[in-house]
């Protein structure tokens, strides 16, 4: 394994859902950098959350996607560079982490 070509790592995108539909369209448009992802609804709280209308704030969650991708390292910052370009926003959070191992069970 080539030191940082090869490594894999996580990177998971959470943003708001009125930013879901377009950031996922981006990522479709890279399939050479994200040849497949996951995508859950999810509920962000806490602090640093922005709600958005009413109902946010009583329930007290925001409606949030998360976004997550299995991805040799290079091409998550080439990723990474691409949506900071579109999407020069404080309200898409994201993080990577190294991947131990993965594949398929057949």
């Amino acid at each position: 394994m080539n030191s940082t070509t090869d490594a894999r790592v996580v990177l998971t995108l959470v943003m708001p859902v009125e930013v879901e539909d377009v950031l996922l369209e981006t990522l479709l448009e890279h399939p050479e950098l994200a040849p497949g992802f996951t995508s859950h609804r999810v509920e962000g709280l806490g602090q640093r959350v922005t709600f958005i209308g009413t109902a946010e704030h009583v329930r007290g969650s925001a409606a949030h996607c998360r976004v997550q991708l299995v991805i040799p390292r290079d091409d998550a910052e080439r990723l990474l560079d691409i949506l900071r370009s579109r999407f020069a926003t404080s309200r898409v959070f994201f993080w990577m982490v190294p991947v131990l191992a993965s594949g398929r069970l057949a």
